[in-house]
């Protein structure tokens, strides 16, 4: 059994953050009523076990993959004595509740022999970077977001992910601009991504995001402006420009608005030696 929980350091200045990560071996019995306060990813890398999860039963074998959102109760436990072996992480986020829900991970979600050798890799990859003392919260920042969107990723090719309804409708549209946030993106094309009205789009995006979607870009724009700015020696006119900003100037007035200090005092502040 390997596992580092509760994790901590600088990770609140972060986009993203873990605030735990293990191999269960053997997995236990596991009874949360409440639910987690962080986004859970677990998945079986040998054996059997049981997940009781929003009224449901569900099987977990090797290969199968589940998410657990903030506040869902759930339980699982092996079927086989000592004989269940689990890869989890559990992360946090300032806005990532609202990404999560854009991309489809709303409370639960679950798929059999989903877990592939990309998303076994990036889990050994932020399994290392947590042990990292120095830039360890930065590398996991950066790997959770590729690990989310590997899973979403594989997830869609089993075509058993997404939602319904108004959630339907933003799914490919957050997926885009998740994406393609540095280009430079329109209502008008995401409405057309949608296959509905600018002004549906807008009105249901605010419903269901509770942001507007030009500020959500903004958001995901600086999420990334930030971990290049910690993880990278671009310089902030390089980093401006990587996000889709060409004006460095008005780059690092979006920046403060979001994040509340300017690129360089983020730099300065969060334990990074890049300060230039």
């Amino acid at each position: 059994m390997e596992w580092i929980y509760p994790i901590l350091g600088k990770q609140k200045c972060l986009p993203f953050y873990l605030s735990g990560i293990g191999i269960a071996e053997p997995e236990y019995h596991v009874k949360r009523e409440d639910g987690l306060v962080s986004h859970q990813f677990l998945y079986t890398r040998s054996g059997r076990g049981n997940l009781h999860v929003a009224g449901g039963s569900y099987t977990l074998e090797k290969g199968s993959l589940c998410y657990l959102g903030p506040g869902i109760p759930h339980e699982y436990y092996p079927l086989e004595e000592n004989n269940w072996t689990t890869c989890w992480i559990v992360f946090r986020g300032e806005y990532l509740t609202e990404m999560m829900k854009g991309l489809g991970f709303i409370d639960f979600a679950y798929e059999k022999a989903v877990v592939n050798e990309k998303i076994e890799k990036l889990f050994h990859q932020l399994l290392g970077a947590a042990k990292d003392p120095l830039y360890g919260d930065e590398y996991c920042s950066v790997l959770i977001y590729e690990y989310i969107m590997s899973i979403r990723q594989a997830m869609m090719e089993h075509k058993k992910y997404g939602g319904h309804g108004d959630k339907d409708i933003l799914q490919h549209a957050v997926i885009y601009m998740n994406e393609n946030y540095a280009s430079d993106i329109t209502l008008e094309e995401l409405a057309e991504i949608s296959g509905v009205t600018k002004q549906h789009f807008c009105r249901v995006f605010k419903e269901q995001m509770k942001m507007r979607p030009m500020e959500y870009l903004a958001r995901r724009r600086m999420a990334s402006a930030r971990n290049l700015l910690l993880t990278t020696t671009k310089s902030i006119a390089e980093v401006g420009e990587a996000v889709g900003y060409d004006n460095p100037t008005y780059f690092g007035m979006v920046f403060k608005k979001y994040e509340g200090i300017t690129p360089t005092d983020c730099r300065k502040r969060h334990g990074t030696s890049l300060t230039w």
